[in-house]
C-alpha cells in the first residue's frame, strides 16, 4: 500500500488553493492535503507537522514566497518547495530556484499532469540532494578520521638486533598486526604476513640493501593479519651503525594506512556520485527547455500566423508584442542551455568554410531593426583587404557578435554602436582579425567589469531592473571567445560608452575548395505539397493546432496522430510520403516508433521521417539521426525552414506514394469576455468543479475590484501590485484574456512610471473590463 504523500499548499487565493488540491487528487498520487492562506498560519503548519512537499504562491498578504522561503531554510526546514506562479513570472521563478525552490509551476499548468510531474521532479530532486549531503556528511567524517589518524601517529616499530638476532615491537605493532601482545616474534613473522609474492620480494630485498647501503628506504606493501584481515601499510626501514661504523640493528616503522585506502574509495564514489549529479542537472535544463519550447513554438507560431491575417493597429501590436515577448523568452533559454553546455566541457567548434564579410553583415542586418527602433545608428567597418575565404566556425563567430553588439544597443539610448573588423595578421595558413565594437551607451564602473563576465550577473541590480535579461549573455560570450584560443578585453568610461573587443585566429580556405554559393534560406513555393501525403505524429493539442494552420495556410490538409501506437495503425492503412515526428510523447515515444517503422514496416520502413523536439540540444539531434529519423527540427520552428526540410526530404526519396485522405478539424472561436477553454480542460468533465470555480470568482472579485481602485486612487502602490498580481491567476483560469493584457500594462507601469495617468486610466479599464464579465458569467447556463 503507498504511503500517502503529506503535502501543504500555501496560497491566499482560495481558487488556486482549489485548482492545485483538485489536481492533487487526480493526479494518481496518494496524498493528504493541507491549506493556508498565509505565511503566519504555513510557519505554524510547518512547525508542527513535518511534511513531505509544500506548494507555495509568490504574492502572500503577509510576505513574498522568496522570503518565506529563505525564512524556513534559516530555520533548517529542508521539505521540498514548488514555486507557483503567474504567467510571465519566469524570472521571479528562477529566482526562486537559485534560493532553494526544488521547482517551480505557472498557474497556468496546474492542470493533473502538469501538477504530478512538478511534484515528481520536485521530489526526485530533492532525494538527489538528500543523497548529496549524506555523502558529503560521510566524506567529512571520513576526512576527519584521517586528520586523527595522523595525529595520533598510528605507527607500529619493530628492531632487529644483528648481533644477537633479537626482535623488538611495539605495542602499537601487536595492534596492527592484531596479534596477542604476549606472543614471541621474529621478521619471518612479518614475512609471513605479505600475501603477495612480489611484495615479499621487495621486502627481503630492502632489508639486504639497508644493511648493506646503510640508506634509508620508503615502501608500500599489503599484510593479511593473524585475524585474516587484510591492512595496507606504508614502511621506513633503515640501518643503524656502532661505534665501529658495522651495521648493529635495523630499525622499521610500519604505519596502518587502511583507512585512507578506503577513504580513497569512498572519495571515487563520491566522485562518482558528483558525476552524477552534472548529469541530473543537465537532464534537468533539458527537460526544462522541453517544457517551456513546446507552449513556446504554439506561442511564436500562432503569432506568426495571426500577423499574416487582417490586423487593425491595436491588434498588430499586441502580435508584435507576443513575438517579442516570445523572442526574448528563447533568448533565455538558449542562453541556459549554452551554458549548461560550457560548464559540462560539451561545447563542441565546427570546422566548416565560410565567408567572414556575409557572416558579420547576416548579424547587422539582424540588428539593425532593434538599431533603427531605439533611434540609434548601427554601423559597420570590415578592412577591405581582409581575407574572406576561412575554415572556422561561423555560428560561435555570429553568437559572439550577436551578444556584443545586442547588448550594446541595449544599453546605449542615444547616439552609435559600430562594428570594426581588421586584419591583424596574414600567414601563408592562417588570419589573425581583431573585432571591436564600440558604443556610446551607459559605460561600466571600472569596479564592476571583471564582475559583468560572471554567471548571473550585472553591473548593477538598477541595471538588470532597468534592462532585465539573464546575466549570462557575457559569461557565455567570453567562454566562446577563450573556447576559439581568444581573449576578450573591455574599456568603458560612465556615461562616454564603452569598447569591447577580441581577437581570433582562423584558418585560411584553399581555393580548391571553392566557393560556397549557400541556398540555406532560399524562399520555395508550397505547390510541391499538392500531391503529397503528410503525417504529424504529436500528442500536444496546441502544436496539433498549430501545424495543422501552417499547412492549411499552404493549401495543405494533413493527418495526426496523437501517439505512436495509433501512428503505427494509420501508417499500415495509409500511404505517406513524409512523417513529421515529436520525440516526446506518451504509450510510444518517436525513437520507439521511428525503429519500429525501420524494421518492421517492409516497403513504408523507407518513409522519410523528420524530428520536431523542443530538446534543442546537439546530443539530441545526434541521437534522432543514430535511431533512423532524416532530419531535426528543434521547436519552436521556422515556418519558411519547415518548409524547405520538407523539400529536401522529398526529393531525396526516390518512390512516390499515394496520395492520402484530407483531415477536417472543427475549431471553435470564443468572441465573449470569457472563455472557458482552459477550466473545461482542467475540470475534465466535471461541472460541479466549473461551478465551484465561478462562484468563488463571483463572489471575490467585486471585493478584489474595491481593493484595487481604492488604492488606484489613494496611491497606495505596494497594494494595488498585491491585488492586481493575486487577481491574475484568477483572470486567467476564465480565460478573459483582455483583462489579463490590461493587467499586465498596469504591472508595467507599476515598475515604470508608479504614479502615471495610463496607469490610472488602465486600472479604471480592468474594473470595467472584469464587471462586464462578471454580468457574463451571471448569465451562464450551458457549461
Amino acid at each position: 500500500m503507498a504511503v500517502a504523500l503529506k503535502i501543504l499548499i500555501m496560497d491566499d487565493d482560495k481558487i488556486d488553493s482549489i485548482t492545485i488540491s483538485r489536481s492533487i487528487s487526480q493526479s494518481g498520487i496518494v496524498a493528504e492535503v493541507d491549506s493556508v492562506f498565509s505565511a503566519k498560519e504555513g510557519i505554524i503548519k510547518i512547525e508542527s507537522l513535518k511534511y513531505d512537499l509544500i506548494f507555495l504562491d509568490y504574492m502572500m498578504p503577509d510576505t513574498d514566497g522568496i522570503s518565506f522561503l529563505k525564512k524556513i531554510r534559516d530555520r533548517g526546514i529542508e521539505t521540498p518547495v514548488i514555486f507557483v506562479t503567474s504567467q510571465g513570472d519566469e524570472k521571479i521563478a528562477s529566482q526562486a530556484i537559485l534560493s532553494g525552490a526544488s521547482d517551480y509551476i505557472p498557474k497556468t499548468l496546474l492542470t493533473p499532469d502538469g501538477v504530478s510531474q512538478s511534484i515528481r521532479n520536485a521530489m526526485k530532486m530533492h532525494d538527489s540532494l538528500k543523497q548529496r549531503k549524506i555523502t558529503e556528511l560521510a566524506l567529512k567524517v571520513n576526512s576527519t578520521r584521517l586528520l586523527e589518524a595522523q595525529k595520533l601517529a598510528k605507527i607500529g616499530s619493530w628492531e632487529f638486533n644483528l648481533s644477537n638476532d633479537e626482535m623488538f615491537f611495539s605495542d602499537e605493532f601487536y595492534t596492527i598486526f592484531e596479534v596477542d601482545c604476549e606472543q614471541l616474534l621474529s621478521v619471518d613473522f612479518i614475512k609471513t604476513c605479505i600475501t603477495d609474492e612480489k611484495e615479499l620480494v621487495r621486502f627481503e630485498k630492502n632489508l639486504y640493501d639497508v644493511k648493506t647501503t646503510r640508506a634509508e628506504v620508503q615502501f608500500y606493501h599489503a599484510i593479511t593479519t593473524k585475524k585474516g584481515n587484510i591492512k595496507y601499510m606504508n614502511q621506513f626501514i633503515k640501518c643503524l651503525i656502532d661505534e665501529k661504523d658495522k651495521p648493529c640493528k635495523i630499525l622499521g616503522t610500519i604505519q596502518d594506512i587502511t583507512e585512507q585506502k578506503r577513504t580513497e574509495s569512498e572519495l571515487i564514489k563520491a566522485k562518482e556520485l558528483a558525476e552524477q549529479a552534472v548529469i541530473i542537472k543537465e537532464q534537468f535544463l533539458t527537460n526544462m527547455s522541453h517544457e517551456i519550447r513546446t507552449p513556446m513554438n504554439g506561442i511564436i507560431g500562432f503569432a506568426r500566423i495571426l500577423e499574416c491575417t487582417s490586423l487593425d493597429n491595436d491588434q498588430k501590436q499586441s502580435v508584435e508584442a507576443i513575438k517579442k515577448a516570445g523572442q526574448n523568452l528563447m533568448y533565455i533559454i538558449n542562453d541556459i542551455l549554452d551554458f549548461s553546455k560550457i560548464e559540462a566541457n560539451k561545447m563542441t567548434l565546427e570546422e566548416v568554410r565560410f565567408s567572414l564579410s556575409k557572416t558579420v553583415h547576416s548579424v547587422i542586418e539582424l540588428l539593425d531593426t532593434t538599431a533603427k527602433d531605439k533611434g540609434i545608428k548601427l554601423l559597420c567597418q570590415i578592412s577591405p583587404d581582409v581575407c574572406d575565404n576561412l575554415i572556422g566556425d561561423p555560428t560561435k563567430l555570429s553568437q559572439i557578435l550577436f551578444n556584443l553588439i545586442g547588448n550594446a544597443i541595449k544599453f546605449t539610448e542615444k547616439g552609435f554602436v559600430e562594428l570594426i573588423v581588421k586584419e591583424v595578421k596574414n600567414t601563408d595558413t592562417d588570419c589573425y582579425f581583431k573585432f571591436s565594437v564600440t558604443d556610446s551607451g551607459i559605460g561600466i564602473p571600472k569596479d564592476k567589469i571583471d564582475s559583468i563576465f560572471e554567471s548571473f550577473n550585472q553591473a548593477s541590480n538598477e541595471t538588470t531592473r532597468k534592462y532585465g535579461g539573464t546575466g549570462l549573455g557575457l559569461t557565455i560570450t567570453r567562454k566562446l571567445v577563450e573556447l576559439q584560443g581568444g581573449k576578450i578585453n573591455v574599456e568603458s568610461f560612465i556615461a562616454k560608452g564603452s569598447e569591447f573587443s577580441f581577437s581570433l585566429k582562423y584558418a585560411k580556405a584553399k581555393e580548391s575548395e571553392g566557393r560556397n554559393d549557400d541556398h540555406i534560406g532560399e524562399k520555395i513555393s508550397a505547390d510541391f505539397l499538392k500531391d503529397i501525403n503528410i503525417l504529424l505524429v504529436e500528442d500536444n493539442e496546441l502544436n496539433q493546432l498549430l501545424a495543422i494552420k501552417i499547412f492549411r495556410k499552404w493549401n495543405k490538409e494533413i493527418d495526426v496522430a496523437d501517439n505512436g501506437k495509433i501512428a503505427i495503425d494509420k501508417i499500415e492503412n495509409n500511404s505517406y510520403d513524409i512523417i513529421l515526428m515529436d520525440i516526446q510523447m506518451p504509450e510510444m515515444d518517436g525513437i520507439e516508433l521511428t525503429n519500429h517503422i525501420r524494421n518492421n514496416m517492409g516497403e513504408k520502413s523507407t518513409i522519410p521521417i523528420i524530428a520536431l523536439t523542443a530538446h534543442a540540444t546537439v546530443g539530441e539531434e545526434a541521437k534522432c539521426l543514430e535511431n533512423g529519423m532524416d532530419d531535426y527540427l528543434s521547436k519552436p520552428y521556422d515556418f519558411d525552414i519547415l518548409l524547405n526540410k520538407l523539400y529536401q526530404n522529398l526529393n531525396r526519396r526516390v518512390e512516390k506514394s499515394i496520395p492520402l485522405k484530407e483531415v477536417k478539424k472543427d475549431l471553435k472561436s470564443v468572441e465573449n469576455l470569457v472563455n472557458f477553454e482552459y477550466l473545461r480542460d482542467l475540470a475534465d468533465g466535471d461541472t460541479e468543479f466549473m461551478k465551484t470555480m465561478i462562484s468563488l470568482f463571483l463572489k471575490n472579485t467585486p471585493q478584489s475590484l474595491d481593493l484595487i481602485m481604492n488604492a488606484c486612487h489613494s496611491d497606495d502602490i505596494q497594494v494595488l501590485k498585491d491585488e492586481v498580481h493575486k487577481l491574475k491567476s484568477s483572470l486567467s483560469l476564465l480565460g478573459i484574456v483582455k483583462a489579463s493584457r490590461v493587467v499586465d500594462v498596469i504591472e508595467k507601469e507599476i515598475e515604470d512610471s508608479p504614479l502615471s495617468q495610463k496607469r490610472k486610466d488602465e486600472v479604471t479599464h480592468l474594473n470595467q473590463i472584469c464587471n462586464s464579465a462578471m454580468l457574463e458569467l451571471q448569465e451562464v447556463h450551458a457549461f
